[in-house]
């Protein structure tokens, strides 16, 4: 047993930041203009003012806020690691003539069959720099990873935290016409459920910054059976169960006619989603649907960039506004940073929602990257708010840019205005790992080296050549 601290006495933590304007995101969305936060180990141990902090906690590493903003971590819900150099490589021309490399699912599945383990490496470890850079300290693999060790190599050489699955797990091919086209991961039920739940061996380190979760491929490359199975391990072990499902009108479709109904409600009715479901994209609901999100408590994994990219919108509105409105828990999910960068999907949510005479509020958005990426990564009971016992993964943001100004609604100015630019320091587990806007462990002139490198090589092997609009003069 510790001896207890004599009154008036201040505690040693190893931690202190002080003078933030600290958003804890708990219950009572409690917020300190100028707080402070203790942290012993790599949990926090206390949360309050600066006076009534620094009175009761000493520590020989401080870190002065100066009154920036100081909030939980961002959690991206869904992010491809192993395929984030692509980006570039293939076009931002959703509909490209034939000699800018192909279009759609058929060039992406291309990339896949040209990546190898160490290209997922060096695509994991520039994906979760540029987290790091950008305020987030963890994510969710999207379950397209053929080598799982790689993706969390390097998110924990950055010093983030990850949870991933085994790859593309499906039985059918159905309405994902990709799964008779990956030659690393075949469309085959025994390998399917041989690999289900394969990196839930992970979760046995509670302080470990690598987790497994449950995760099928989805979108209609699934058998009701192989799901059943998926939701019964996800049940029995605790965690979360995740797939795509819902992207576009063909594979909503496609589920609709083997099922005799819209597949949430089929899903609902089999007990085949519930509270530890997320399921990624959803862009394609019926009412129905949303009657069964709402009824089951599963939660939604949002990407509104792509809902606008694939010209989606075109097809009804979002009904992802309403269901956060209704209780739904919502994270953002970058899928792959094909146009934008990690902690833009806040703004790009904002604008979808008003496209339709909605309105999703700031405050709603911050939900989103917060709270709700912390139950999409399974551990909402250890992240995604500032509370005592809560791990520690905080974020300081700078007040030092014309972008925060004149931040006299905080929250929208953070999540609306200046996005990414303001993020100084990041602290992971209790680990600062972003100092002054830069990487602490890392040299990030080597990531991005590699990054390159790799890049070049994967196109190479996809036969995507690198072009150019304008002519280049040696």
């Amino acid at each position: 047993m510790t001896t207890p601290p004599e009154p008036g006495v201040p505690q040693p933590c190893d931690l202190l930041i002080t003078h933030g304007y600290v958003l804890t995101m708990d219950k009572q969305r409690t917020v300190y203009p100028d707080g402070a936060v203790a942290i012993v180990g790599n949990r926090i141990a206390a949360v309050g003012t600066t006076n009534r902090i620094e009175a009761e906690w000493t520590s020989s590493r401080k870190i002065d806020a100066a009154g920036g903003v100081l909030h939980p971590g961002f959690i991206d819900g869904h992010y491809h690691a192993g395929l984030h150099l692509s980006r570039g490589s293939i076009t931002d021309n959703p509909n490209p003539p034939r000699e800018e490399g192909g279009a759609g699912t058929g060039v992406f599945t291309r990339w896949m069959n040209a990546v190898e383990d160490e290209d997922e490496y060096a695509s994991a470890l520039m994906a979760a720099a540029e987290m790091a850079r950008n305020g987030f300290t963890g994510f969710v693999d999207a379950a397209t990873s053929y080598s799982p060790d790689a993706i969390v190599e390097g998110a924990q050489a950055v010093g983030i935290r990850c949870s991933v699955s085994d790859c593309m797990l499906w039985d059918i091919v159905g309405g994902e016409p990709m799964a008779a086209d990956i030659p690393r991961a075949p469309c085959d039920a025994k390998r399917a459920r041989e690999g289900l739940g394969g990196q839930l061996k992970r979760n046995t380190d509670e302080d470990g910054l690598a987790r497994g979760h449950v995760a099928l491929y989805g979108c209609g490359s699934a058998s009701e059976e192989l799901m059943q199975e998926a939701k019964a391990l996800a049940d029995r072990s605790g965690t979360v169960f995740h797939q795509h499902q819902n992207l576009m009108v063909a594979d909503t479709d496609y589920d609709k006619t083997r099922f005799g109904k819209p597949a949430l409600v089929h899903f609902a009715e089999k007990g085949l989603i519930g509270p530890n479901s997320f399921f990624t994209h959803m862009n394609i609901l019926e009412p129905s649907e949303v009657d069964a999100i709402s009824a089951t408590g599963m939660g939604l994994v949002w990407h509104p960039g792509n809902f606008m990219y694939y010209g989606i919108s075109q097809t009804g509105r979002s009904r992802f506004p309403g269901l956060h409105k209704s209780g739904t828990s919502i994270a953002f999910g970058t899928d792959i940073a094909k146009a934008w960068a990690f902690g833009d999907l806040g703004f790009i949510a904002y604008l979808v929602s008003r496209e339709w005479g909605e309105y999703l509020p700031s405050q709603s958005i911050l939900e989103m990257f917060t709270l709700g990426g912390a139950r999409a990564l399974g551990l909402s009971s250890q992240l995604g708010s500032i509370e005592v016992g809560k791990k520690a993964d905080l974020v300081v943001r700078s007040n030092d840019l014309p972008d925060a100004q004149p931040n006299v609604d905080v929250v929208r100015q953070l999540v609306l205005v200046s996005r990414t630019k303001a993020v100084d320091t990041v602290v992971c587990n209790g680990e600062m790992i972003v100092r002054h806007g830069r990487l602490v462990k890392l040299d990030e002139g080597e990531i991005y080296r590699l990054a390159r490198h790799s890049a070049e090589r994967v196109a190479k092997r996809a036969g995507i050549a690198h072009r150019t609009v304008w002519p280049l003069v040696a």
